[in-house]
C-alpha cells in the first residue's frame, strides 16, 4: 500500500488477540477491504458478501465451511447476511477457540442491531474512516482537505477526483441507501437532501426547514439523518448542556464527514476555487474537526458543540479524565482570541482550549489557550494536556 495504515492495523491485531470477533466499520470505499487483506489471510478464509460466489459458499453449508477454518477469518459487508450472526456466536463460544473473526461493515445501524441480538459481549467494535493526516503526512493537509479522505479520491488528479466523488454520492443514493433502509423519498429528493446538508455544513441543523425545502415531512428527514449517520456519511454534534444557561441553542451542528464530498456537491473543483468560495470557513471547520477527533482518538459520544443565543460559542467541546476541553477552527494565518471564544472558555470552565488554524506557527494566546497550526496537529494532545 502506498499509505500503509500501520497504527490502525496494529489496533485491529491487538483487538483480535483479546476478542473472538472484531467488527471493523466505516463508510464504503474507505479502505476496509485493502486493510483487511493486508492481514495476510488466504482466499479460503476471506468472504465478500457483495460477491455472489462468496455468498453461495456460505449459503450451502455455512456451519461446516466456517467451522473447519482455523486462524483469522474475514467476512466483508457482514450486514448483508444477518443469519450468520447466530452461527458466529456458536463458533466464538467453542473451547478452546482457534478461530478469530474479523467482520467488515459499512452500516453501523444494521451491524449494531444484528450484533446486539446475537453477539452481545463477544464482539469488539473499531471505527474506521478514510485517510487521516497521520497516515498521509501533515504537510499534505491541503490535498486531503480539497479532495477528501477516501483513498481513491485522494490519489486521483483534481478533476478525476471530483468526478469520482460525485459518482460516490450517486452510488450511495441509487444502491447503498436502498440496502440500508426503505426510503420514502425519491432518488432526486435524497440527492437534494444531501446537497442541502452540504450547503448547511457546520450550521445548526433544522429538520423542519429541511423538510420544507425538500417537500417531505419532518419525520422523514429525521429518519434519513439517522440513516446517513449510521452509514458514516454525516457527523452530528449535539449541544453540550452544562445546566448553566437557559439561553443555550438547542439545535445540533451537522457536517458531511468528508470534505471532498462537500466540495463536489458544491461544484468546487480545486483548492483555488475553494479559497474563493463562501463555504471556505465551514469546509475548514468540518475538515479540521475530523482530524482533531482522529488525532486525539475521541469517541463520537465524547464530542459536542456549544453556543448561546447571545453569540458565545465554541465548535467542539469534549470531556476527558473529568475535565472539559474546547477547540475552535479558523481558516486564518493568525487567529486572534475573540470575545465569543473567551466567554465560552469561561462559561464552560475549560481546562484547556485551542484554535486550529492554517498558519505556519503555534503559540500561546493566554494560559491554557493556544493557537495551533494544522502542521503541528500531531502534538495537539501534548499542547492541550489532554
Amino acid at each position: 500500500m502506498k499509505f500503509p495504515r500501520n497504527e490502525l492495523k496494529a489496533t485491529i491485531e491487538e483487538a483480535l488477540t483479546a476478542n473472538p470477533i472484531v467488527v471493523l466499520q466505516g463508510p464504503r470505499q474507505c479502505g476496509k477491504t485493502t486493510l483487511a487483506r493486508s492481514l495476510g489471510v488466504s482466499d479460503s478464509h476471506y468472504f465478500d458478501l457483495d460477491d455472489p460466489l462468496d455468498t453461495i459458499r456460505l449459503e450451502e453449508n455455512a456451519r461446516t465451511t466456517l467451522g473447519n477454518l482455523k486462524g483469522l477469518v474475514i467476512i466483508d459487508e457482514a450486514q448483508q447476511k444477518p443469519d450468520l450472526f447466530s452461527l458466529l456466536r456458536v463458533l466464538a463460544d467453542r473451547t478452546p477457540t482457534e478461530t478469530r473473526f474479523l467482520l467488515l461493515g459499512s452500516s453501523s445501524l444494521l451491524l449494531l442491531q444484528q450484533i446486539s441480538e446475537s453477539l452481545a459481549g463477544r464482539a469488539h467494535f473499531i471505527d474506521m474512516g478514510g485517510f487521516s493526516l497521520s497516515e498521509v503526512g501533515y504537510s499534505e493537509w491541503r490535498t486531503l482537505w480539497e479532495k477528501g479522505s477516501f483513498p481513491r479520491a485522494f490519489q486521483l488528479a483534481s478533476l478525476q477526483s471530483h468526478k469520482w466523488r460525485l459518482d460516490y454520492v450517486r452510488q450511495f443514493v441509487n444502491r447503498d441507501l436502498r440496502q440500508l433502509a426503505e426510503s420514502k423519498m425519491s432518488d432526486s429528493q435524497v440527492r437534494r437532501l444531501i446537497q442541502y446538508i452540504a450547503a448547511s455544513n457546520g450550521s445548526a441543523w433544522n429538520s423542519s426547514q429541511a423538510a420544507s425545502n425538500i417537500g417531505v415531512n419532518y419525520k422523514t428527514i429525521q429518519r434519513h439523518i439517522e440513516i446517513f449517520r449510521s452509514a458514516f456519511l454525516i457527523r452530528e454534534l449535539q449541544v453540550f448542556n452544562n445546566n448553566a444557561h437557559k439561553r443555550l441553542r438547542k439545535s445540533p451542528t451537522i457536517y458531511l464527514r468528508d470534505s471532498g464530498l462537500v466540495h463536489a456537491l458544491l461544484q468546487i473543483y480545486d483548492l483555488n476555487q475553494l479559497l474563493a468560495n463562501p463555504a471556505l470557513g465551514a469546509s475548514w471547520e468540518g475538515f479540521a474537526l475530523g482530524q482533531v477527533i482522529s488525532v486525539l482518538r475521541l469517541e463520537e459520544e465524547q464530542c459536542y458543540t456549544w453556543s448561546l443565543q447571545s453569540g458565545a460559542e465554541i465548535d467542539l467541546v469534549f470531556q476527558s479524565r473529568g475535565f472539559l476541553y474546547g477547540v475552535e477552527f479558523k481558516h486564518s494565518d493568525a487567529p486572534r482570541t475573540t470575545r465569543s471564544f473567551t466567554q465560552a472558555c469561561e462559561e464552560l470552565n475549560l481546562k484547556s482550549a485551542a484554535i486550529i488554524h492554517t498558519g505556519p506557527k503555534t503559540w500561546e494566546l493566554a494560559p491554557n489557550r493556544h493557537a495551533v497550526s494544522i502542521d503541528d496537529l500531531a502534538a495537539l494532545g501534548e499542547i492541550m494536556n489532554v
